[in-house]
């Protein structure tokens, strides 16, 4: 019973920290500067007038 206490206390940490991560991921992501960055790099999205090109 110990050792499975230990065993869940230690995946709570793991799943805190993911939280964690996941929460700073969230708040880059609604800003406005970052969102034009994953458009650009991920979905390759380009501005009126500007002329894509491919890596």
């Amino acid at each position: 019973v110990y050792q499975e206490k230990q065993h869940i206390e230690q995946q709570l940490q793991e799943l805190k920290q993911r939280n964690e991560e996941l929460e700073q991921e969230k708040a880059k992501l609604q800003d406005p500067k970052t969102i034009e960055g994953v458009a650009r790099e991920e979905l390759g999205l380009v501005k009126p007038g500007e002329v894509p090109y491919v890596k």
